[in-house]
């Protein structure tokens, strides 16, 4: 639109400068040198005025050929990662762990201990690497897979008939490896109500406070509870259905081949469930139950476990930053060496935050195996022979001091003193001797994301 004015201009400048010329030259015809000079302006600004002609001649032939020219076809639109890969999430967790027994065992075996179970040595307690894809909104689906890799935690906690885990019918032992499939399960969240979520496939049980540690999160303490490591189950395999009633109340029902199988070692499933109460902020409440029949080859010897678990914070406007939290587990056993047995065990953990860096946790504890069909006071993966000569049973308890440190966001630290102390001379000592009571002094520390 331009460029017609520009022409227009150049033509009365051409003009004036003519005019000029024609002026000077009648004022100073004998300047020569000056003359000359208006004469070279002159060609340069014709010159310059074609090249416009040119460029605006060029300018209105390209738009006559635009508006009969075909429409251009769009750009091809990249493509990009689907939104399904982009939903799945990768973490890893990792364990690292000391521990120092006051007793010095011959064996390097903490007795009882379960998780923490030698003296002396540094170890790599676990490394977890988990995929997921969470199945968050009705009608998605999802899976989970964790894989464990350690020289303490895949061990203890393998069910019978994974990674040709067998048991021996004679002996009962099972030979453990370092290497375990802790979770593994698809997931439908199928669009009825508030969503009915589906799982299928091995998963961490419902019972108890603690959990096994992962990157989701870890417990108050190094050191497991007799709770976590005898009184109740690690995994289940089978189905299971959970559904949020309300904002207070959820639901679950499951049915699995039992405790810590993935092959199951007779012929009747395990039914279980759980009902967890949240009536305000900062309560919560889950009351368990799981019967089935644990005995190989015996499906009407039902072993059935009843459990309570809380996590309150009692005074919230006083000391919002105190947690009281505990478990109890009431278990028994039809016909188990020929007799009905049972088991009780609880704890309770006082957990106070002094800054969002550090926290100190106090854990007591106690568990009755009087029937003696719980505790094993030495792990068969950890080593050693399991229980001493002439055992009968025992009834235990423990206390555990652990300040946690947090540094930064990935990494936690944490010391920890303990002290057990039981019915029966069951901890080993030095020399090849036992007594009642064991204490043991740990750090741990945990990388997770």
């Amino acid at each position: 639109m331009n460029q017609p004015w520009n022409i227009c201009i150049y033509v009365v400048g051409l003009a004036l400068g003519t005019i000029l010329a024609a002026h000077t030259d009648a004022a100073r015809a004998a300047a020569d040198p000056e003359k000359e000079a208006l004469k070279q302006e002159m060609r340069e600004l014709k010159e310059r005025l074609g090249q416009l002609e040119q460029r605006l001649t060029e300018k209105e032939r390209a738009a006559e050929e635009a508006a009969v020219a075909p429409a251009a076809a769009p750009a091809k639109e990249e493509v990009g990662i689907p939104d399904w890969v982009e939903s799945i999430e990768l973490h890893a967790f990792l364990s690292l762990g000391y521990v120092y027994n006051f007793n010095e065992p011959d064996s390097d075996i903490n007795t009882q201990r379960f998780f923490d179970f030698r003296h002396n040595a540094f170890r790599a307690d676990d490394f977890e690497l988990s995929v997921l894809k969470a199945a968050k909104d009705p009608g998605s689906v999802g899976f989970r897979v964790d894989l464990d890799v350690g020289s303490n935690i895949p061990r203890t906690i393998h069910s019978v008939g994974l990674l040709e885990n067998e048991l021996d019918p004679v002996t009962g032992d099972v030979d453990f490896e370092d290497f375990d499939v802790r979770q593994a399960f698809a997931s439908y969240n199928a669009p009825l109500g508030r969503g009915l979520t589906i799982d299928f496939g091995k998963f961490i049980t419902h019972f108890g406070l603690e959990v096994i540690e992962g990157w989701p999160g870890y417990n108050d303490n190094y050191s497991r509870s007799y709770d976590f490591a005898f009184a109740i189950p690690f995994t289940h395999t089978g189905i299971r259905a959970s559904y949020p009633v309300s904002d207070k109340l959820s639901v679950m029902a499951m049915i699995v081949n039992g405790w810590d199988q993935v092959d199951d070692i007779n012929g009747m499933k395990g039914f279980g469930g759980q009902i967890g109460f949240f009536p305000m902020e900062g309560m919560s409440f889950y009351l368990n139950y799981l019967a089935s029949p644990e005995q190989p080859d015996a499906d009407r010897d039902w072993r059935h476990l009843f459990g309570l678990t809380w996590i309150v914070k009692p005074l919230p406007e006083a000391l919002p930053d105190f947690t009281l939290s505990g478990t109890y587990d009431y278990g028994y056993e039809e016909n188990l060496g020929g007799d009905d047995v049972e088991w009780h065990a609880a704890q309770g953990v006082l957990r106070y935050d002094f800054t969002p860096w550090f926290y100190l946790a106090l854990r007591g504890e106690w568990m009755d195996d009087e029937d003696g069909v719980r505790i094993i006071p030495c792990l068969a993966g950890a080593g050693c022979d399991g229980f001493p000569a002439g055992y009968s049973g025992q009834v235990v308890w423990a206390l555990t001091i652990t300040p946690t440190f947090k540094v930064g966001e990935h990494l936690v630290i944490r010391p920890e003193f303990r002290y057990d102390e039981s019915s029966a001379d069951v901890f080993e000592d030095e020399g090849d001797d036992t007594k009642d009571s064991q204490t043991t002094l740990g750090v741990n520390a945990i990388y997770s994301f």
